[in-house]
């Protein structure tokens, strides 16, 4: 007895929080210290508690060093143990570790015995010889009441994560009267550090000129070195994810306001493994109401900077920078909520000998010939931009002809005044940079095409034919992609080629196709044949051209298809095809309308 008193006055108590692992059934797994003389209960413990740590001694001496390394939630104790000695054990493991659990082992002799191990803080008694169902009986009870204690724990964390989360809320909110939003973010950072405890933090900020690029607001030392301008993929893939920092979106169901990026102090734990209360959670909450304030303060800098950002200041129409920042918000939604929405560039080049109009003049007549919901921008001198929302790249094709109209003022669309191209969004990009290169493409491809160069007193579909092979003949080459080739195929390989023309055709979706038609082997009949059962959504118009004069063997194809348009027009000799083919918009839409005109039908407005 006296040695055990010795060994617990030089040992201190163990405290009894921490965290603990699973077993396989999910409940905490335990450290159990057996202390017993005989030899089956010594082997029966580590069988029964396999999922458990389990250690096992006869030795005094051993018994408290290992309740000091280990803290033991529970002990079985055999009192028969050193005459007696095992009664004092059951003291001096309640003193060594306050939460451990003794659950004394008795046979008959020592009944007396136990009755008072119960008065000295022995939680239950077991009969020797024992079973295994009474170990697992004593061992759980012992994990119930450590699962309730885990969940009492949380939840009082949880409790007081929340009630402090209403401060960082009503902080956060602040930061909309920052003087700017550099300013708000380097506040959003301090407050995003003391909430989390990490080791640093970076804030990006949407960027207010390219749409889908963020600008690095502020960051503390820790991330000094993060980088200054990138898209999210960009800065996600080469910064954050390399060095495991956490991105949280800044932004909510209407507003994408940039990025936070933190450097976690430790490794994450898992809730199921006790984890403190949700903090990604009140993080995101966070940054929700953070997007909200910023997105504030950027509507605030935009509407000090003026009226005169808006307007151009010599037209009706608005500044290119207005147009910018319309063009990158209409792209956010259209990402979001998968619509459609298309431009049109339009450079007006006034032809010498006619009367030009000025750019007041121009505006007003291109305001004119859009809906209200339309957005006009002047970028330069003789330069215009036209945002159409909800516009697919078909309607796109549709205000194309009107505006190319405008040009002399007169009703032809050969008109060399106006320079027009349009792009639609997703098929020809996905970001503004990308559609306004092609639309802008797309408009010097139009000053080339070989549209003006035809005959408008010549409207007969026989005499487009022989127009368009004699510039195959005689022209220059031209470099463009809309440049006219001559085409000489036999049958079925020109049905291949139109097969594969309209099959491209479906890849947008929609699509208005022109095609001659008869009885026989025919364009109309590959046609027909490449659409199948999926043409929805395409405006077939098969014409039957042979009581026509001169078109008894004309095999014609027009198709305009939301990111591109195509025109063959051929003589069948014998079996074989000879004409001129072109990726020009401007032909698509004579070669379309010519042939509707002969089949007494109209097609292209």
């Amino acid at each position: 007895m006296g040695r055990v008193e010795a060994m617990m006055n030089s040992m201190p108590p163990i405290p009894a929080s921490r965290r603990r692992p699973l077993d396989r059934a999910g409940a905490p797994a335990l450290t159990v210290l057996c202390i017993a003389q005989d030899a089956p209960v010594r082997e029966l413990l580590p069988r029964v508690l396999r999922f458990d740590k389990v250690l096992v001694t006869a030795d005094f001496s051993e018994a408290f060093m290992m309740a000091t390394a280990e803290a033991p939630d529970i002990a079985f104790v055999e009192l028969g143990i050193g005459d007696g000695a095992g009664l004092s054990l059951v003291h001096h493991l309640k003193a060594l570790v306050p939460d451990i659990s003794v659950v004394t082992l008795a046979t008959k002799k020592n009944l007396d015995a136990a009755a008072s191990a119960v008065s000295l803080g022995a939680t239950g008694l077991l009969l020797m010889p024992l079973s295994g169902d009474d170990v697992l009986s004593s061992v759980w009870g012992i994990k119930q009441r450590l699962v309730e204690r885990a969940e009492r724990d949380r939840l009082e964390r949880a409790a007081a994560v929340s009630a402090r989360a209403t401060g960082w809320i009503a902080r956060i909110a602040e930061i909309a009267e920052a003087p700017d939003r550099t300013s708000a973010a380097r506040e959003l950072v301090e407050i995003l550090i003391e909430v989390t405890g990490a080791k640093g933090a970076a804030v990006y900020l949407a960027s207010d000129t390219v749409p889908q690029e963020l600008v690095l607001g502020a960051a503390s030392p820790g991330l000094d070195k993060a980088p200054e301008v990138g898209t999210e993929k960009h800065i996600l893939d080469t910064f954050a994810t390399p060095r495991r920092l956490l991105a949280v979106p800044l932004g909510s169901r209407n507003v994408a306001a940039g990025y936070v990026l933190l450097d976690e102090d430790k490794p994450r734990v898992p809730a199921e493994q006790g984890a403190d209360p949700p903090i990604d959670g009140i993080i995101r909450l966070l940054a929700n109401v953070a997007a909200t304030a910023i997105a504030m303060l950027a509507e605030r800098e935009r509407a000090a900077r003026g009226g005169a950002a808006i307007k151009d200041p010599t037209s009706s129409a608005y500044s290119f920078a207005y147009y910018v920042d319309v063009a990158g918000r209409e792209i956010g939604r259209a990402r979001r909520y998968n619509r459609r929405f298309a431009i049109v560039t339009m450079v007006y080049e006034p032809i010498p000998g006619q009367p030009a109009l000025s750019p007041t003049e121009y505006a007003d007549r291109l305001l004119a010939a859009v809906h209200d919901t339309d957005v006009l921008a002047r970028v330069d001198e003789n330069e215009f931009h036209l945002l159409l929302p909800e516009t697919s790249g078909l309607g796109a094709h549709s205000v194309r002809r009107r505006i190319a109209r405008l040009g002399t003022g007169e009703k032809s669309a050969s008109s060399r005044a106006l320079l027009v191209g349009a792009a639609a969004f997703p098929h020809d990009g996905q970001d503004l940079g990308k559609l306004l290169r092609v639309a802008r493409l797309r408009a010097e491809a139009s000053k080339t095409s070989v549209v003006h160069r035809l005959d408008p007193e010549s409207t007969t579909v026989p005499d487009l034919l022989e127009m368009l092979i004699w510039e195959t003949v005689n022209a220059a080459p031209a470099r463009q992609t809309s440049a006219v080739r001559p085409i000489e195929l036999g049958t079925a390989e020109a049905q291949a080629l139109a097969q594969s023309v309209v099959a491209d055709a479906q890849r947008g979706g929609a699509a208005t196709i022109v095609v001659t038609n008869h009885a026989d082997l025919c364009l109309g009949a590959a046609v027909r044949s490449a659409l199948g059962h999926e043409a929805d959504k395409i405006a077939l118009h098969a014409l039957d051209l042979r009581a026509v004069p001169g078109c008894e063997r004309i095999e014609a194809l027009a198709v305009i298809a939301e990111h591109g348009a195509y025109a063959l027009v051929a003589r069948n000799d014998d079996g074989v095809l000879r004409g001129a083919h072109a990726a020009d918009p401007l032909l698509a839409d004579v070669l379309a309308e010519r042939l509707g005109r002969a089949a007494g039908v109209r097609l292209i407005g």
